[in-house]
């Protein structure tokens, strides 16, 4: 019985983790690009890469890869806006953990997100 309640709460942080995400990715897009720049996005990337929005989180990959395809260098701005976006909204989620965003010199989207979720997913 413990341990279905463990496979439970684990499932349930990383689905609320996945849902911050989506979260942050919008608030990002909308402040940078605007509603329905937003919604074009989205569009396209579900369209010609067969990405939806809420596939996200699990398929990082391809949508940095589709993110820098459609906005070449200017996707890292896209990129850290979501990583501070993130880290605030985690804040505010999590009391008991401190989150705070700290740009490094060698950004690396996909390792911030994995250092993030097996924080807050465990």
């Amino acid at each position: 019985m413990i341990l279905i309640e463990a496979q439970l709460s684990v499932k349930e942080e990383d689905y609320k983790f996945k849902r911050t995400l989506l979260e942050a990715i919008d608030e990002s897009f909308n402040k940078i690009l605007g509603e329905t720049a937003t919604q074009a996005i989205y569009f396209h990337l579900e369209q010609d890469h067969h990405l939806k929005r809420e596939d996200i989180p699990d398929n990082l990959e391809d949508f940095l890869f589709n993110l820098e395809r459609i906005f070449g260098i200017g996707a890292l701005v896209i990129e850290k806006t979501i990583m501070e976006n993130l880290y605030s909204r985690l804040s505010l989620n999590n009391k008991d953990l401190s989150f705070e965003y700290k740009d490094k010199e060698q950004f690396n989207f996909i390792d911030y997100i994995t250092d993030l979720r097996s924080i807050c997913v465990k």
